[in-house]
């Protein structure tokens, strides 16, 4: 690994909570698969192909790719019920290198904070329920991850060892992020899209 998040959950803990998150997705109709090889394209987390979500554990420690299933499984929810929002934001985080104006950088955290949400809701199923530690942390994760997303779509600056600068200075929230309160969806039963999202 060619970072360091310090302070990040990890153990045995982390280790069982991603083995029983995956295991959960799989009754969803999510296949979670590992590539061992180098991410490319700076992607150092995963990402998500129609009902297959691909986690690089070369590159990423276990409470990272516990964070990325929740949080692509909430992003597979959005595109399952696709919004003008959903679309508006998908288009946003493409356009690298560009300046984005206040109310676009409000609509990306709606909309990530909504995938996070959605993430969440499974992790408030009884066999997941994560410890508090756990539970600050995925918070914690996706106030970093959303400073960090901001940035690379302004600056192209992203990798590893930007989104340890993110995790470094970002505070323990006061607030959890809450479960969303809609059922959870089986994507076994939601009909196959092409689109592609990454985790940067």
């Amino acid at each position: 690994m060619e970072y360091e998040l310090t302070d990040l959950p990890a153990g045995p803990e982390v280790s069982h909570a991603l083995a029983r998150l995956r295991a959960f997705v799989g009754t969803l109709g999510v296949n979670v698969i590992d590539d061992f090889a180098a991410p490319d394209h700076a992607r150092f987390v995963g990402l998500f192909e129609g009902h297959k979500i691909t986690l690089y554990p070369n590159a990423a420690p276990p409470f990272a790719r516990w964070f990325t299933v929740a949080h692509l499984y909430g992003h597979m929810t959005q595109l399952a019920n696709t919004t003008p929002r959903v679309d508006r934001a998908n288009a946003l985080v493409l356009r690298i290198g560009e300046t984005l104006a206040p109310n676009d950088v409000q609509l990306i955290y709606d909309h990530e904070r909504e995938a996070a949400e959605i993430g969440r809701s499974l992790l408030a199923a009884e066999e997941l329920k994560p410890s508090m530690e756990m539970d600050l942390g995925y918070s914690r994760f996706f106030h970093a991850d959303f400073r960090y997303l901001i940035n690379a779509i302004e600056t192209a600056e992203r990798g590893p060892e930007v989104f340890a600068r993110y995790w470094k200075r970002e505070p323990i929230p006061r607030d959890l992020i809450k479960p969303d309160a809609r059922p959870l969806l089986n994507m076994g039963e939601v009909p196959l899209r092409a689109d592609r999202i990454v985790v940067i």
